[in-house]
């Protein structure tokens, strides 16, 4: 179990820990940030036991503006700026793992976690650490945690990271501006953007993957939403999201092989399902070929249980689902209907039919105007007829 430590036990537990540990924190950085928040220090064991050799973990739950700050190398867990740690009563945008020790008791420590974190963000968060010594840097990859970079290029190279089941977000001045390699992602709205995604395509897996025409092209382009991704205006990339009653499927994601050093791919998938969050879907499913498995979890994707695996155009692939965090925005019947009728995923800026509405509203005049009604015409000929007969 694990409960909070009063300051003067956390202290102790840290004094402890310095006699085998180098680099943590001052008493008077621990003691600012207990008192900011008396919850992020806790000390773990049997219940009501009392040790002299405590094992405990600290955590720093960050806000936006924090969780931003650790992925561009901005945040100090040395010296913490508190203004971007949350309160007790605050809901965490991510979780650092600032303070372990645990010695001979790492696993209970670790299991004791899980509760705690559950209780912080239940629905969950990004956990952030770093392997200081040289088991933790093996057992953090072992229990799912990768290098933070991966997701966030502007992270620290020791930063690991640990997605929650809905996937990493995407935290606000995470993608610094590039003179070159600059990269855009958008929905595919013109048929030159949908000959795009097909170009690229057609280059990954007809002449990569030597995948038949009818194979790749298979009847379902024209009733799904494409996104394209490019690099410096070069078309680079692309995924499809098709729609089911309650879930999503993410299909035909493909980099071009020249591209691939890019974080392309990360943001290809992060922008498609933030638009389907944004639509209100809370599921997402799809097939991952064997190799590529790790890939997807790291967007919250995990393997049906008791599905067996199966094979298309002579691929092995792996069931996946998701489950999609709600948003706040989500489009909803009784939102602003100039809303719903924008341009698909631009969903924040006016349209052009937002721009029409400055205009007075005058059909029905112009219908008067226009000489007989259909109701009149249809009189006419009817009269017309019966004089006839």
């Amino acid at each position: 179990m694990t409960r909070a430590a009063s300051l003067d036990e956390a202290l102790a537990a840290l004094a402890f820990a310095r006699r085998q540990l180098r680099g943590l924190v001052p008493n008077d950085v621990a003691a600012a940030a207990i008192a900011h928040n008396r919850e992020i220090f806790h000390i773990v064991g049997e219940q009501d036991e009392r040790s002299d050799r405590p094992a405990f973990l600290a955590y720093l739950p960050l806000n936006r503006q924090g969780a931003s700050a650790l992925v561009n190398r901005q945040f100090s867990g040395m010296e913490p700026d508190l203004t971007m740690v949350c309160r007790a009563d605050e809901r965490p945008h991510a979780i650092y793992i600032w303070l372990m020790f645990a010695p001979g008791t790492l696993t209970p420590t670790l299991r004791a976690l899980a509760p705690l974190l559950g209780r912080l963000a239940p629905e969950g968060c990004p956990l952030f650490t770093r392997g200081v010594t040289g088991h933790m840097s093996r057992l953090f990859p072992a229990l799912g945690f990768i290098e933070a970079r991966h997701v966030y290029p502007n992270a620290a190279a020791d930063l690991l990271a640990l997605s929650p089941r809905s996937g990493f977000p995407l935290f606000e001045n995470e993608l610094v501006a590039r003179p070159a390699g600059a990269i855009t992602v958008r929905v595919a709205r013109t048929m030159e953007d949908i000959l795009k995604c097909f170009t690229v395509r057609s280059a990954t897996y007809m002449a990569e993957q030597d995948c038949p025409f009818d194979e790749e092209f298979d009847g379902n382009d024209f009733c799904a939403t494409h996104f394209l991704g490019e690099i410096d205006g070069e078309p680079a990339g692309c995924i499809r999201v098709r729609y089911f009653a309650d879930f999503v499927k993410l299909e035909r994601l493909a980099v071009r092989h020249e591209f691939r050093n890019s974080r392309l791919s990360f943001r290809l998938v992060r922008e498609a399902i933030s638009y389907c969050r944004r639509k209100g879907y809370r599921r997402a499913y799809g097939h991952s070929r064997s190799d590529l498995v790790r890939f997807w979890g790291i967007f919250g994707f995990r393997a049906i249980a008791d599905r067996p695996r199966f094979t298309f155009s002579e691929v092995e692939y792996v069931e996946l689902e998701a489950s999609l965090a709600a948003t706040e925005d989500r489009l909803a019947i009784g939102a602003d209907p100039y809303i719903l009728i924008r341009p698909e995923g631009d969903w924040d800026r006016p349209g052009p039919l937002d721009r029409s509405s400055s205009r007075p509203a005058s059909i029905g005049s112009r219908r008067r105007n226009r000489g007989p009604s259909v109701e009149r015409m249809a009189q006419n000929l009817t009269s017309s007829s019966t004089a006839g007969a």
